[in-house]
């Protein structure tokens, strides 16, 4: 099961000799753990394990602030700073492709078609003589092709070149103010910025919790009574459901790893 940032619950505080039972039981490790602080960081996702709902909600707020304190170091090990890496250059902004300006298309056009000639030439001298007769109709299927590229009215080259020129250059500039956001957004080196974002993500989203919102069944499930809170989003809905006591020592850790960052 995956899990997110208050996920963060299924790492409770209990004894450390106990942790390993902990974690078999809710079918998870130490690494899988660790791959959610990663997924929650870079994704945002706001998950938690079913079975926590079975733990009693005046261990809750300690429990918290034991898995806060295990995502804070953990976000400072050199596993979690490569794992930053690697997410930043997969979600870089990539490079344009410019367009080519006419003369270059048509010398590339001439050049590849030139090629393709050679090719069929070749196979056709090391054929055998009962198939060389089908390579005739290709060749010369090619070589008026290749006319018509070297012989191309060039008189519109330099209003299209004009249209390229003016394309390449808003792309060129979409591309920059793209990366310039994303260098502030993720800088190399750094996580903090990203680690940043999503605390305070996720104390927006769980500002507006109304823990005592009242929920009707509807047909096999649940839904809130109040239609606009039945609106919200997913993750206004998780912080509902893992309840006020786990939700306020989430955000009372997310301030403090704030201030700390």
């Amino acid at each position: 099961m995956k899990y997110g940032l208050l996920g963060l619950l299924a790492l409770l505080l209990l004894p450390v000799a106990g942790l390993d039972d902990y974690l078999k039981d809710m079918k998870t490790t130490k690494q899988s753990v660790q791959d959610f602080v990663q997924s929650s960081l870079g994704y945002g996702s706001l998950y938690y394990p079913s079975a926590c709902s079975k733990i009693s909600k005046d261990k809750r707020p300690a429990l918290v602030r034991a898995v806060g304190e295990f995502a804070r170091a953990f976000v400072k090990t050199d596993a979690f700073k490569k794992w930053y890496e690697e997410y930043r250059e997969g979600r870089k902004p990539k490079e344009p492709e410019l367009m080519p300006l006419s003369a270059e298309t048509r010398k590339k056009q001439i050049a590849d078609m030139k090629k393709a000639i050679a090719e069929q030439e070749k196979a056709q001298a090391s054929a055998p003589a009962d198939q060389k007769a089908m390579y005739k109709d290709i060749l010369t299927s090619f070589r008026e092709t290749l006319k018509q590229f070297e012989n191309q009215d060039k008189s519109n080259d330099a209003q299209m070149d004009a249209y390229i020129k003016q394309a390449n250059a808003a792309a060129t500039q979409e591309y920059k103010q793209k990366l310039e956001k994303f260098e502030s957004e993720y800088p190399a080196g750094n996580p903090k910025a990203l680690v940043k974002r999503r605390l305070q993500e996720f104390l927006d989203i769980s500002a507006s919790v109304d823990y005592s919102a009242k929920l009707v069944k509807k047909g096999d499930k649940w839904e809130f009574a109040n239609p606009a809170y039945e609106n919200k989003d997913a993750k206004w809905k998780m912080a509902f459901r893992a309840g006020k006591e786990t939700t306020e020592a989430a955000r009372a850790f997310a301030k403090e790893w704030l201030k700390d960052l």
